[in-house]
């Protein structure tokens, strides 16, 4: 059986490994997601390599991306596993339990509070071996643009397309965002805004006992308008008569799915008006629906109910590693909180 030694380097020290990793694993991954990673405010990216040793190959490798996060105004230094690549050599006897162990011993001396990720089911067995335990549900919601695609699941394609505008009607119905009227202006973000930071601040701080993320403006460029992977837009919504901000979303479109990252609201009663406004913005880029990534205790799911977004099943769990102390059970979990 072959024996592993894992070592943290310089990613760029292994950048033709990582990037032939990528290629052969996680195909799509643009290669400028290197340098993105090392830019990140809260820390680039650390990166761990497991070689064997008696031939030197590299067998394994592991991301942990560091990620701000608050909870009554303490910072929580989190760490977010990804790329975590095994080569297809030693998928049966490798070092993918190494991997992560070495992870969470850099917890254990203190660069992290806790480390997260998302398992898939290949790798969900090797994270709880490792001591990592879920802490709860991710849920896919999706609110339907177009009907026919749905309906199809559960009738025949011309019963479903005779169906597809009674569906669509009665959607518009029950979604409570069709009677909610707030009056205000959407703006794409200015990012010489200050006063944006001042919002996100004071937001921050109203979510007593909630996780939340960072929403600076360093960050938020950084993780939307640098992010070499997918193209996204933040839209604010302000007050008509003042310009003063009440909120924002950040959307992003692919494969004729418009996915929210992110959504925040001064008060409740703007969350539906936002909703209206990302539908809007789906049908006129003829998205098939919108999609949103929420845990099962982010606050947001509510709201996302009550304006007919379904649960699509395409749920997962997030694992939490072992020694983690913070209470992470109310969690304002979005797509925004994913591996990236």
């Amino acid at each position: 059986m072959s024996k592993f030694k894992i070592i943290k380097r310089n990613p760029h020290q292994f950048k033709k490994q990582i990037l032939e990793f990528w290629e052969k694993y996680l195909p799509g991954t643009p290669a400028n997601r290197l340098d993105w990673m090392g830019k990140n405010p809260a820390g680039a990216a650390i990166w761990l390599f497991a070689i064997e040793q008696k031939t030197g190959k590299l067998a394994g490798i592991i991301s942990l991306l560091p990620k701000k996060l608050f909870l009554d105004n303490k910072i929580i230094r989190a760490g977010i596993l990804g790329d975590f690549m095994l080569h297809s050599e030693y998928r049966a006897f490798g070092p993918a339990l190494d991997l992560l162990k070495a992870a969470i011993a850099l917890q254990g001396q203190g660069k992290f509070d806790f480390l997260y990720t998302i398992p898939n089911l290949k790798s969900k067995k090797i994270a709880e071996r490792a001591g990592f335990k879920s802490v709860g549900q991710l849920y896919t919601l999706m609110r339907p643009q177009e009907t026919v695609f749905w309906l199809e699941k559960y009738m025949s394609p011309v019963a479903a397309k005779v169906l597809q505008w009674p569906a669509m009607l009665a959607v518009k119905i029950l979604s409570r965002e069709t009677y909610v009227y707030c009056r205000g202006d959407f703006v794409e973000l200015d990012w010489s805004d200050s006063s944006f930071d001042v919002f996100a601040e004071q937001w921050k701080k109203d979510q007593s006992g909630m996780l939340t993320g960072d929403h600076q403006l360093s960050y938020l460029k950084w993780r939307y308008l640098e992010n070499p992977e997918s193209n996204f837009r933040i839209i604010t919504f302000r007050k008509h008569e003042t310009g003063d901000l009440l909120g924002f979303f950040v959307v992003s479109i692919k494969n004729n799915r418009l996915e929210i990252y992110d959504l925040v609201a001064a008060e409740s009663r703007y969350i539906y008006t936002m909703i209206k406004k990302i539908t809007d913005i789906s049908k006129s880029e003829n998205c098939r629906g919108v999609y949103g990534v929420m845990f099962d205790k982010n606050p947001l799911m509510t709201f996302a109910r009550k304006c007919c977004f379904f649960d699509i099943k395409d749920d997962a769990e997030i694992f939490t590693s072992p020694g983690s102390s913070e209470d992470i059970s109310q969690w304002y979990f979005t797509s925004a909180d994913r591996n990236i």
